[in-house]
């Protein structure tokens, strides 16, 4: 009995004394925080969206006493020890000793994540709520969008590195799709991780055929990228790209050249085709003197047979007059001959200009320089074929040409001087006639008739047979040139036409310089554009130089190490009845005191 009564007295000491005495206000001492940790947990709804978000706080307390901590919670939790946690706005102190402190801080007002995560059921093409499509069958498929909330700190969506797991029961799941993630056995199950890069969001898509569909919490696990990236050597790579551009460089150098090869030979062409028409034009009036000067020889030639029949046929009964009709005859004979060496000086003077014009030209054409290899080459590094053909096609041309007028070059300089050699025995033959007139008029008084008309009967004679070789070669002579003429009517064509493209070769040359200089431009600093871009690439992932921040207040920046975030999904289960519990009776607190001394 005794016994009983001590023990029911010290229980009213405890229930009765004030509880002002036990926990009797003393002004601690002010502790200080070395660094902190905070792990921020979040249950999502099964579409997504954020059901409860609460973070467990880790302070690494090297000094006992008061601390502060900060952040924006509706509720605190001590998960240390039983001692009281105090919260005035965004200011949390507690007494805290040597150790680690966890308290948890929830937020249920407005709670966000930096990244907001959109999840969708499709069965059979159709899209369905979460509850509907459990014990469901047919085809599934499950979309995951991540995306940046822009309401938050960025940095945890520039920095982190998220990993998203989804389970598949492999007796509800077969034929299990997923082209963005690694899968794994896991027991029964098909563990499907995807992983989403920092600074990127993400579109996940599983596909699999199910039967009665039921799924496991999805989880999502975000953690600072800060592994560091070695960065490759590339110094090999850029001096191929390097070796690369020179190529380019060389050959827009050679394509220049080409251009002022191409400008030369236009150039040439054009004056090829000046010297070509002054050519042309001797060559006409040429082939019409010569026709004059067949027709003349050809009446000097008749007179010549007329003069030499006559006096054959009328020796007897002529009656000769020495200083009138022969003197006359003959003089008109001088001056057709002379005529005809004229004619011939001057179709020499027309034929010289015009083959001087001609070589002029010739000799501004360029020799051949381009190999077929360097020709190919162009072919392989320009896009402008159809211009690159006419400028081969003219090169061709003008090189064949120039070939064809070295080859008949002889011929054109052998022209001048027969002429000049035609002319020369023609004026000798004039001089010689004109001397023969003169000799007939100083001796016409003593002139013996019968002798001198036979000897001039002779002489007559033998001149008429030696011109008409002379004339039958020089009709062949300006045959040959009238022949030459109309011929060369189709060189000059091609040569004008020549000159012409050569026009529109010039403006390929240009084109096809412009173009080679602009590929050179836009290949010149690939090396260093490169190296640039890998640079960019690196730096997009390398993020070892990220400082942590607090992910609840910006106060603790300074302490926090850590920030690391779990987030799962309510599981898509079928709903089990629950077993039923017996009420048990109410007791009144004098029951429940008396209850204590009950054995």
């Amino acid at each position: 009995m005794r016994k009983r009564w001590t023990i029911a007295t010290a229980v009213c000491v405890l229930v009765f004394t004030p509880h002002s005495y036990v926990s009797a206000n003393t002004e601690a001492d002010t502790g200080t925080i070395e660094s902190k940790d905070e792990v921020v947990y979040a249950n999502l709804f099964a579409n997504g969206g954020i059901q409860e978000l609460y973070i467990v706080n880790a302070l690494t307390v090297t000094e006992e006493g008061l601390v502060s901590d900060y952040g924006s919670y509706d509720t605190i939790t001590n998960l240390t020890d039983l001692s009281a946690i105090e919260q005035k706005d965004e200011e949390i102190t507690l007494n805290a000793p040597v150790g680690t402190f966890h308290y948890q801080g929830n937020i249920q007002k407005d709670p966000q994540l930096p990244w907001d995560i959109e999840i969708r059921y499709l069965l059979d093409g159709d899209q369905l709520d979460a509850e509907e499509i459990v014990g469901e069958s047919g085809t599934f498929e499950l979309e995951i969008d991540i995306t940046q909330n822009d309401t938050m700190d960025e940095a945890f969506f520039d920095h982190y590195l998220l990993q998203v797991s989804v389970p598949l029961n492999s007796d509800l799941f077969t034929a299990i799709d997923a082209p963005d993630a690694t899968i794994a056995n896991a027991g029964k199950n098909k563990q499907l991780a995807f992983t989403v890069m920092p600074e990127e969001g993400a579109e996940l898509r599983l596909y699999a055929e199910a039967s009665a569909i039921e799924l496991e919490s999805i989880e999502i696990s975000a953690l600072p990228s800060s592994f560091a990236i070695d960065i490759p050597d590339t110094e090999e790579l850029t001096g191929e790209f390097d070796s690369l551009t020179g190529a380019i460089g060389e050959l827009a150098n050679g394509v220049g050249g080409l251009k002022n090869g191409i400008q030369e030979l236009s150039s040439g062409l054009t004056e090829l085709g000046k010297g070509s028409s002054q050519f042309q034009t001797g060559l006409t009036d040429l082939s019409s003197s010569g026709s004059d000067l067949v027709t003349a020889s050809s009446q000097l030639q008749a007179g010549l047979n007329e003069v030499n029949t006559a006096l054959n046929g009328a020796e007897d009964d002529l009656s000769f007059d020495m200083g009138t009709e022969l003197t006359s005859g003959i003089d008109e004979l001088v001056a057709g001959l002379r005529e005809l060496a004229g004619g011939l000086d001057t179709l020499g003077a027309h034929h010289q200009e015009g083959y001087q014009a001609l070589e002029e030209a010739m000799n501004q054409l360029p020799a051949a320089t381009l190999s077929e290899e360097a020709i190919g080459k162009l072919y392989e590094t320009t896009e402008d074929r159809e211009t690159l053909d006419v400028l081969v096609e003219s090169y061709t041309a003008a090189q064949t040409i120039k070939g064809t007028f070295d080859a008949v070059k002889e011929a054109f300089t052998s022209v001048q001087p027969a002429l000049q050699e035609m002319s020369t025995s023609v004026t000798d033959m004039a001089d010689g006639l004109h001397t023969m007139s003169q000799s007939l008029s100083a001796v016409a008084d003593s002139f013996d008739a019968d002798a001198g008309l036979g000897e001039l009967t002779n002489g007559i004679s033998q001149l008429a047979s030696q011109y008409s070789q002379f004339h039958e070669g020089l009709a062949s002579y300006t045959g040959g040139v009238s022949k030459v003429a109309n011929e060369y009517n189709q060189i000059h064509q091609g040569i004008q036409e020549s000159a012409t493209g050569s026009s529109q070769l010039v403006d390929g040359g240009a084109s096809l310089q412009a173009g080679m200089n602009e590929l050179h431009d836009a290949t010149a600093e690939i090396p260093e554009q490169m190296q640039q871009e890998i640079d960019d690439m690196i730096a997009q992932y390398d993020k070892s130089d990220f400082e942590p921040r607090s992910f609840v207040h910006k106060n603790n920046n300074d302490q926090v190490e850590n920030v690391q975030f779990v987030i799962h999904t309510e599981p898509l289960t079928k709903d089990e009845p629950s077993p039923e519990v017996e009420e048990e009776e109410e007791l009144s607190i004098w029951q429940r005191f008396l209850n204590l001394f009950r054995f």
